[in-house]
């Protein structure tokens, strides 16, 4: 029964080495595939999907950046804009009584 024993524990072993081979091998395929893969992308132009993501994320922080710069520049127009209308009411009033003073003479 030893030599059998012996022979089952080696076939396991052998068995056991050609899966981590295979493994290893595998990856080193999936590896290769995935560098020429990013190199045709990027020779064309293309971008991942990570580098994709980060642009999108910084896009959408200078649109917010944006809105809210415009929005205040929008409300300061719109105060500058109230102020020069009070400004010529003021005016208009300043020159109303001159009118009313040339009719008493």
């Amino acid at each position: 029964m030893a030599p059998r024993s012996n022979f089952m524990a080696d076939l396991a072993q052998m068995a056991n080495g050609a899966a981590s081979a295979f493994g290893g091998m595998r990856e080193e395929v999936d590896n290769l595939i995935r560098q020429r893969m990013e190199r045709s992308l990027n020779a064309r132009g293309l971008v991942t999907r990570e580098e994709f993501d980060a642009l999108s994320t910084r896009h959408a922080a200078l649109a917010a950046r944006l809105a809210l710069l415009e929005s205040f520049s929008q409300s300061t127009a719109e105060s500058q804009a109230k102020t020069t209308a009070k400004t010529k009411r003021a005016s208009k009033l300043k020159a109303a009584p001159k009118k009313s003073s040339k009719k008493s003479r």
